[in-house]
């Protein structure tokens, strides 16, 4: 009985709750009108209202308008509310440089999103069956799908439920037979003009008669294997990409690429995939190519290198680290980064930078000594940097500048003088944002503080302290504290 069959199905994926409300997409074919039937069978059981929409995409002519007659009628009939829309799918096609089937599909899922959206309905319930299910795993075979796209159509995606996809056509057929049930037939289904129809209609066909007449049931366990195999490998993904990833709000995703070379090989590209979606949405025009382009970065031996992909999307290897981001979140340097720039500070006073996007405080702090200074939080916060000098062992007027070639400081806690340039390198600090890093300087030229890295040695706060200096800096995301964040900070 597929009343039955169909409520297996409902229970084992969790397709109904009471008090649903469900828009049921009916073209008027044999498998949305008994879809209807049987949701209309199980509608006291789970107090539910159905309400009906139907799309005509103009393609049929006549045909299509008795398709639009038809279903206003079964909605009469059945005191159901209904809403019917026709497109122009020829023109929205054409103008979207898209096939008639990649149109009719986006198309026809707005008009059920925006239609459930009307009626105040939570479920959107469609027709697809297990035959549709085998011709959409051979149809994306046959395009090169990976995984989830072998895992086929799913029985419950968000708000869509799929009641009858384990149903065969042969199976609804036979109901709305012994049903006496009245349904349309699409004549184009019966023309080898569009890709499914040509798998339907002529490859499982052969397939059935010159290898294997139990096709379908084969490729449909391989639908179900592939989608147990691929949903334990996503599950394992999210965790993977939570331990070894760090998605930012301003748009970025920073891999450890240590820690991504340790994988196996599946959870390397997945974990690749993962950080695209989350930051483009989806994965529409990534290809297996551009993965293994990715791959290919990550195994480059060198510094620092990046390549480009659709959507603006940049992937940027910088040392130990993989950084996916879309271009417009690193906006051009408001000053030629590759020239200098210098700034005076007001001690004590407060000082603005607008260009660098920076803000400075500082305060003279008398009597301080050492265990008053570690009441001051050298790191404050992502975007707010703070550091303790002795106020003494400066000259005035303080400066923020960017590096010079041949800067030198004495980094604290460590032994003797460095070359600013060797102190990026051994931090790993891309060199293409080197010139981005403020760096506090006295009036004498001294290195006081490489902002938000490292103080200098003589400029520490001791016990024979009598006057400190504390500096604050504030800066903004979209400016020089994003890159120095990829990888130091």
């Amino acid at each position: 009985m597929l009343e039955k069959k169909v409520l297996e199905t409902i229970k084992k994926n969790n397709m109904l709750s009471f008090n649903d409300r469900i828009l049921v997409g009916v073209s008027g074919g044999p498998d949305s009108v008994t879809l209807l039937k049987i949701l209309l069978s199980f509608q006291q059981e789970y107090n539910l209202s159905i309400y009906i929409a139907h799309l005509n995409h103009m393609l049929r002519g006549k045909e299509s308008d008795k398709d639009v007659e038809f279903v206003k009628n079964l909605a009469q009939g059945l005191n159901l509310p209904c809403e019917v829309e026709s497109c122009n799918l020829t023109k929205i096609a054409q103008k979207k440089k898209l096939t008639l089937e990649e149109a009719a599909r986006e198309y026809r899922y707005m008009f059920y999103f925006r239609t459930a959206e009307k009626f105040g309905a939570n479920k959107i319930a469609l027709g697809h069956n297990a035959d549709d299910q085998v011709e959409t795993v051979l149809m994306r075979f046959l395009r090169g799908s990976g995984l989830e796209g072998l895992m086929g159509i799913p029985p419950v995606r968000g708000k869509i439920i799929r009641p009858l996809i384990e149903c065969t056509r042969e199976e609804i057929e036979e109901y709305c037979q012994e049903h006496k049930i009245e349904y349309r037939i699409d004549s184009t289904n019966k023309e080898a003009i569009y890709f499914r129809n040509k798998i339907r209609l002529e490859l499982l066909p052969l397939l059935a008669h010159e290898y294997n007449e139990n096709i379908k049931n084969v490729i449909l366990r391989l639908q179900i294997i592939i989608s147990e195999i691929s949903e334990y490998l996503q599950q394992k993904t999210e965790l993977i990409f939570k331990e070894i990833a760090e998605a930012e709000i301003q748009g970025k995703v920073i891999i450890d690429l240590e820690r991504l070379n340790s994988l196996p090989l599946v959870f390397k590209r997945r974990i690749i995939r993962k950080s695209i979606e989350v930051i483009i949405g989806n994965l529409n025009s990534i290809s297996f190519a551009h993965n293994d382009e990715i791959l290919r970065l990550i195994e480059n031996q060198s510094g620092e290198k990046e390549i480009y992909l659709p959507n603006n999307l940049r992937i940027k290897k910088v040392y130990n680290q993989l950084i996916i981001y879309k271009n417009k979140i690193f906006k051009p340097h408001p000053i030629d980064k590759s020239t200098f720039w210098e700034y005076n500070l007001s001690v004590p006073g407060y000082t603005e930078i607008k260009p660098l996007g920076i803000k400075v405080e500082t305060k003279i702090l008398d009597f301080i000594n050492v265990k008053t200074s570690l009441h001051y939080n050298r790191e404050k916060s992502d975007s707010e940097f703070a550091e303790l000098i002795d106020y003494n062992k400066v000259k005035h007027p303080l400066k923020l500048r960017n590096r010079r070639t041949g800067d030198r400081f004495y980094p604290l806690n460590m032994r003797g003088e460095k070359k600013v340039k060797d102190f990026f390198i051994d931090n790993k600090v891309p060199k293409s944002n080197r010139d981005l890093i403020p760096i506090l300087v006295d009036g004498d030229g001294k290195i006081i503080w490489i902002v938000g890295m490292r103080l200098d040695e003589r400029v520490k706060i001791t016990s024979n302290t009598k006057k400190a200096l504390h500096i604050n800096i504030k800066t903004k995301n979209n400016l020089w504290y994003q890159f120095s964040k990829i990888s130091v900070l």
